[in-house]
């Protein structure tokens, strides 16, 4: 089994909204694009350079962000990082690099790629599974345990911790896909609930496939500055 990783970024969305055309302030309109694009919030000197600028939509910021990723390639390589931590818990090989990293995709649509890979391969959702019960629990789940979640719609491996975090949190030693608990930071985690209408628009731009039933949170790793996360990053 491939060593586990840190977490970086994932949405943790619940909503039944699918239109973006509602109000919603300008930092949650930066760090969603960012999220998207890069699978990262703002740091303080971009966020506070896109405040100092004009009013785009989350569709159009992370347009502007594809070119960067198309000139940069260092973050281009730490974008594909994220979206591997993210969906099965280990990194990219290096021919998987170097396949992204002819491209200019971002972290939504790299990470969108990789759950349907998942969605196709039992004997990787089966490595997820038992990757996210390692971080958690620090054990393998058993049989039943590994059935259930194997029944179960596809989960990332981030999406799967939450999980498993809420519930070790009411004293469990085991999980259900059940609502994630808000500000957890935890696991190399941390969770943050965004606005209705932040995640109607970060489904509307691309993000539909980083949804995960109950919470509305938004997943990050623990430890950084993160505006929206109170200091998760």
């Amino acid at each position: 089994m491939k060593k586990p990783g840190a977490l970086t970024l994932l949405l943790l969305l619940f909503s039944a909204f699918t239109s973006a055309a509602i109000a919603q302030s300008k930092d949650e309109i930066i760090n969603s694009s960012y999220f998207i694009a890069f699978g990262r919030f703002a740091d303080n000197r971009e966020l506070n350079e896109w405040r100092r600028g004009g009013s785009y939509t989350i569709q159009q910021m992370v347009e502007m962000h594809r070119g960067h990723l198309s000139r940069d390639n260092n973050e281009k390589v730490s974008t594909i990082n994220r979206a591997y931590m993210d969906a099965f818990g280990w990194g990219p090989s290096g021919e998987d690099i170097s396949y992204w990293t002819k491209q200019s995709k971002t972290y939504a649509e790299i990470f969108n790629t990789q759950i349907n890979n998942l969605n196709s391969s039992g004997k990787s959702k089966s490595l997820v599974i038992q990757q996210s019960y390692y971080r958690v629990f620090n054990r393998a789940p058993d049989a039943a345990e590994l059935q259930y979640w194997m029944n179960q719609r596809t989960y990332s491996f981030a999406q799967l911790v939450a999980f498993h975090t809420t519930w070790k949190n009411k004293g469990k030693n085991t999980a259900t896909v059940a609502g994630i608990q808000d500000r957890i930071n935890q696991n190399g985690i941390s969770t943050y609930t965004f606005s209705p209408q932040a995640t109607a628009a970060v489904i509307a731009a691309g993000g539909a496939n980083v949804i995960a039933a109950g919470g509305g949170n938004v997943i990050a790793a623990g430890g950084g500055n993160v505006i929206a996360a109170g200091g998760a990053n």
